[in-house]
């Protein structure tokens, strides 16, 4: 294995070698100094830089145990930090905290009910592993609450979890955290289910939402029990609700909202947000980049060469195909992510496209909708609850919308409803 590495290291010298010999052969100077771009760039740089970058058309899927192995620490590390988390917890001041939240009274703020669905993961049959997946969410919402408590946040949260096992006696993970949080269960004993794995996965969803509306929140926030907020999630969210949800931008000026909106996702595997996903907002991003680096590019290189003699056109057109190639080959996700990092008010707001439930945002008229739908269809092969809730966008002509980059990471590397472990290339 060594030495085929060897070889096929020693190939591709061999290969940069010839093309860096016949650049040296160009005697115009600006075609050389293009293939050089183009070789050191496609060839060296790239190839360095993303083939570990998820996403990335140069990332190389390899030993996918070791990755596997590389989650289970990571996932290790978050479960070690949630239990110091909660030893040094002070409980006297936990309730007072979440029940302050629940009585925030200041003008323009809404309510929000925060559900965690949750069922024990600890029954599979692959290894002897315990994610812990509950434990890490609650973790990482108490901590998040914590901060904007400090920082003043504006709205109403109730906070709590909906246990949906089949036999919640045995869920360990939940009843230990129902000392902390509220739990609310949908069985009070064993319950054996006769009906299909996504008719059942249908039911609990619905069952959870439904218990959320209970106290009359303007919107729940239905979230899985693998899905870890970010650190920005409420300052995401705050916008969101500021800028789209309550309100919207029309012609610069915010107006009520009135449109009918089912759910907003803050979750979408990243893996389908490529450039080539067929969304209307994909391909006019790929051409701002392209048009963005290719002027950058082109203005660096005028003020570097100042060569007059130069054929402008010629040189513009091939930093612009540079530019898309390396905007292509890094991948839309990356480039998405950058967004947070800048700044939480630089999250976009676009069409939901279908597929997964990790996070969705309801308002109150919207999970009546939605639990009024569910409530009437039937899931099974191929048909879950996403594509329930696809069938209920088109024939109740209601919208639902995604907040991008993703404000949750997924974190399930063992599925409660396959029973086995995902590709670890994609959590």
């Amino acid at each position: 294995m060594r030495m085929m590495q060897i070889i096929r290291q020693c190939r591709f010298c061999n290969f940069l070698w010839r093309c860096l010999t016949r650049i040296a052969r160009v005697k115009n100077l600006i075609n050389r100094i293009h293939l050089l771009l183009y070789s050191i760039t496609f060839f060296v740089l790239l190839p360095i830089m993303c083939f570990n970058m998820k996403n990335s058309l140069y990332f190389v899927k390899h030993n996918e145990m070791g990755m596997q192995q590389f989650l289970r620490e990571k996932n290790s590390e978050r479960i070690n930090e949630a239990q110091h988390y909660f030893e040094m917890l002070d409980r006297t001041k936990l309730n007072p905290m979440l029940q302050s939240f629940n009585d925030n009274q200041k003008a323009g703020s809404l309510r929000i009910a925060i559900t965690i669905i949750t069922v024990s993961r600890n029954r599979h049959k692959i290894d002897s592993y315990e994610p812990m997946y509950l434990t890490q969410v609650v973790w990482k919402f108490l901590s998040l609450l914590q901060g904007i408590k400090a920082e003043g946040f504006l709205h109403q949260v109730t906070f709590g979890i909906c246990n949906v096992d089949h036999d919640p006696g045995t869920y360990d993970e939940a009843t230990n955290i129902s000392h902390i949080v509220p739990v609310f269960q949908r069985f009070n004993k064993v319950h054996f289910s006769m009906v299909h794995t996504l008719e059942k996965e249908k039911q609990d969803y619905v069952f959870c939402l439904n218990r959320s509306l209970e106290n009359n929140p303007d919107y729940v926030l239905l979230v899985e029990d693998d899905a870890l907020p970010t650190a920005d999630f409420f300052h995401v969210l705050d916008y969101t609700l500021n800028m789209h949800l309550n309100r919207r931008s029309v012609r610069g000026e915010l107006v009520p909202q009135f449109e009918d909106i089912a759910f907003v996702k803050f979750y979408h595997p990243e893996n389908l947000l490529s450039f080539w996903n067929l969304e209307r907002e994909r391909i006019p991003e790929l051409i701002a980049l392209t048009v963005l680096l290719g002027t950058v590019l082109t203005g660096v290189f005028v003020f570097v060469v100042k060569d007059k003699k130069s054929n402008m056109s010629a040189i513009t057109g091939s930093l612009f195909i540079y530019s898309f190639l390396v905007v292509a080959i890094i991948g839309r996700p990356n480039f998405t992510n950058l967004r947070s990092v800048l700044s939480p008010y630089l999250h976009t707001f676009t069409p939901a496209p279908s597929c997964c439930t990790p996070a969705l945002l309801f308002p109150s008229r919207g999970a009546l909708e939605v639990i009024s739908y569910l409530d009437k269809i039937t899931c099974s092969n191929n048909f879950g609850k996403d594509s329930g809730l696809d069938s209920l966008l088109s024939e109740r002509k209601l919208r639902a919308y995604l907040v991008q980059p993703n404000t949750f990471t997924h974190i399930g590397l063992y599925s409660s409803l396959r029973d086995k472990i995902v590709d670890p290339f994609i959590v």
